[in-house]
């Protein structure tokens, strides 16, 4: 979709409803997240923010798509299937069914039927950048809202112009804001990753000689210079102590999450032990999507799960050809492996909308570019 066509359609009266309401759901979600005003007290979970919002994007499928089969979509759905069956197996067998969680996986699989249009992704993208700035209502800094907002700035640029100035009218602002709400450093290596990234595909792919060799001038004074002037800050920041005379400290080192990923590991069964598995730490959760998925659902679900993750990734990068849309999800994966990034509790949710959204457009298209 071109320039012209997008912000036509984003300027559209239905683009502006359903921005609107996309906004207005990730405000209070946002806010239900870093439970401003003690918010998470009142309501158990997330589910019918999840449930309302799946309402809204099958409207949207119905009236402007639907639905569509190709070679690629039949494998996703085949393991995709096979991913939901053993979930609901999981549920029956080790009792821990949870109908609102049954309606959700339902919706998604109906919404993975239809051809999701770019524009889609498009108004939802720009409800979560939108409602960024609510974020800012946190008492304490927090690991979620960077985390958030690292996912809604890589998503955003599938939208963005690819040009240095447009990325540093982007990239200013939402440093700014993530200094301010977070300390997190999956947050902030995620987010530098990403950024990198994005310059160097704008001035190494497709550009001429002398620009690729100004660009790797910059690029290298950029990374030595903080490196040289505030290397022990750095180092302290990164590291937290965990080398030592005994050697590395990994539980030091990953926050407190490797001890929980061993237990959960050694306590792994095929079904895994429901929704309460976490009884064995003062975490809410485990600080990983596959870990969780072990100790939650168990070892069958975990391993679709990860053939449903590279199965993706494959597919955008060897059939959609989207840089974007690929570094997209390799920064959900990489926050995933060290956050809980999906579906079912008070963290997280304009990412996880946008990564199940962007999945469904993966995996209807052949050769789209950005």
């Amino acid at each position: 979709m071109d320039t012209q066509k997008m912000k036509q359609a984003f300027m559209s009266h239905e683009g502006l409803i359903f921005t609107l309401m996309f906004t207005l759901i990730f405000i209070v979600t946002n806010l239900i997240m870093i439970d401003y005003r003690g918010l998470q007290s009142l309501i158990t979970n997330m589910d019918p923010f999840t449930i309302l919002t799946m309402g809204a994007i099958l409207t949207y499928l119905y009236k402007n798509s639907k639905i569509t089969f190709s070679r690629n979509k039949n494998l996703f759905l085949i393991v995709w299937g096979l991913y939901i069956l053993s979930i609901f197996a999981s549920m029956l067998v080790e009792n821990h069914f949870a109908w609102t969680e049954a309606i959700i996986w339902i919706l998604l699989s109906v919404m993975f039927l239809y051809k999701i249009p770019l524009e889609l992704i498009m108004y939802i993208t720009a409800g979560a950048l939108i409602s960024l700035p609510s974020l800012l209502m946190a008492d304490i800094t927090l690991n979620e809202s960077g985390s958030t907002l690292v996912l809604v700035f890589a998503a955003g640029l599938i939208f963005m112009p690819k040009t240095n100035r447009a990325m540093m009218w982007y990239v200013l602002p939402s440093l700014a804001l993530l200094v301010i709400i977070t300390t997190s450093r999956t947050a902030m290596l995620v987010y530098l990753l990403v950024t990198v990234a994005q310059f160097a595909y704008i001035n190494i792919y497709r550009t001429n000689k002398k620009q690729r060799k100004n660009f790797l001038i910059a690029m290298g004074i950029f990374m030595l210079a903080p490196l040289i002037l505030f290397s022990r800050q750095l180092y302290s920041y990164f590291i937290q102590g965990s080398f030592g005379g005994a050697g590395v400290d990994l539980d030091r080192l990953t926050s407190g999450r490797w001890d929980p990923w061993q237990t959960v590991i050694a306590n792994s069964r095929w079904f895994g032990q429901g929704h309460d598995y976490v009884d064995f730490t003062h975490l809410l959760h485990v600080h990983n999507i596959v870990f969780d998925t072990l100790g939650r659902y168990g070892i069958l679900t975990m391993v679709l799960f990860i053939a449903l993750l590279c199965l993706t990734v494959l597919i955008s990068i060897f059939s959609t050809r989207s840089f974007n849309i690929t570094l997209f999800l390799i920064a959900f994966i990489l926050t995933g492996m060290f956050e809980y990034n999906y579906l079912f509790m008070f963290v997280y949710f304009s990412p996880v909308v946008l990564f199940f959204v962007i999945t469904g457009f993966i995996i209807n298209q052949k050769d789209f570019r950005s």
